[in-house]
């Protein structure tokens, strides 16, 4: 176990390196920043990781603003598209594919099964300026663009809009409230379409694998209800399976996010790399690059460690491993 422990630490090493190393080439992109290389690569490139180290992410060469500010305001609001969409999508994916199961030879099971195949493939940077088109000829409420209306003021406190405007306390309180949720509505419906066919489609494949063993028949026959062998059997065996899928998930959506953040003009990190790559601003997208990295990293090792924890042959493949 300590051995299998310690390769999960070198391994995650290594990523960070391979990481440094390619923000640190983006960087060097930029005219500006070739005394970092004088007179060595190595040097300079030392000197780029302790400043990164040390917390330091440097300024913006469009405008000169800290780094350090600018992150800590795009990146929260990506976050908040992603972990709502994610949400949505295993609160609707997961009684979907336990019903497409349950359902398997009937229309509503083969319907659901389509459907899953088809929504991992469509492309939600096609659909989101459609439904932002019709939405707005409709005049529905959350035909609305930006993370909220430039009228309203809410103070960061946790960077997450969402959860922030619980927090003011303004006489249009509950109207603020409103409006941000309005805002939020649209491009999280349009960013859980895939991960909600994706999750679907993984439910679904593992309720009818387990519903086909020779234990659920048995209990079937034993007059056991449906409730009794999902709370007994189904929960129990896909839950588990899922954990490993999360990193790959909150990735997936990640990217999207980042495809449909210009479309809604959300001020994510998405939108703001595009424009910090339309105006060459190589130390932005090399900090850009790092965060996105780092935050992917993070994810796969907690998925790794609640995997870990949870599922029994997780725990028995560390231990074949320590020995």
């Amino acid at each position: 176990m300590i051995y299998a422990f310690c390769r999960r630490i070198f391994l995650t090493f290594i990523n960070l390196f391979l990481l440094s190393v390619v923000c640190y080439n983006i960087f060097m992109r930029d005219p500006s920043n070739r005394s970092f290389s004088e007179p060595y690569f190595f040097s300079g490139y030392v000197s780029y990781v302790s400043s990164l180290l040390e917390g330091d992410l440097g300024i913006t060469y469009n405008g000169g603003d800290s780094l350090n500010s600018v992150i800590f305001t795009v990146f929260p609001a990506t976050l908040e598209l992603c972990f709502f969409a994610i949400f949505l999508a295993f609160l609707f994916g997961v009684p979907l594919g336990i019903l497409g199961a349950m359902n398997k030879n009937r229309l509503c099971g083969k319907t659901i099964s389509a459907l899953s195949s088809f929504g991992v493939s469509v492309p939600v940077f096609w659909i989101a300026p459609i439904l932002l088109y019709i939405s707005a000829v409709y005049h529905w409420e959350i035909s609305s663009v930006g993370q909220y209306n430039v009228l309203y003021n809410i103070p960061s406190i946790t960077g997450f809009a969402a959860i922030d405007v619980w927090f003011i306390d303004v006489p249009y309180r509950l109207k603020v409230i409103q409006n941000v949720y309005q805002h939020l509505a649209l491009p999280t419906l349009v960013l859980a379409i895939s991960p909600t066919m994706e999750i679907t489609k993984l439910v679904q494949q593992r309720t009818e694998w387990i519903l086909a063993q020779n234990y659920v028949k048995f209990s079937i026959t034993r007059g056991w209800s449906n409730f009794s062998i999902l709370r007994r059997y189904v929960f129990r065996n896909t839950f588990p399976v899922l954990i490993p899928e999360i990193p790959r998930l909150i990735t997936f959506t990640l990217a999207l996010s980042m495809l449909i953040e210009t479309t809604f003009a959300w001020p994510g990190i998405g939108r703001w790399l595009i424009l910090a790559m339309s105006q060459q601003d190589y130390n932005s997208i090399a900090v850009g690059v790092i965060i996105i990295g780092l935050f992917i990293i993070t994810v796969n090792i907690m998925a790794e460690f609640g995997l870990f924890l949870l599922d029994p042959f997780g725990k028995k493949g560390w231990l074949n491993n320590a020995r």
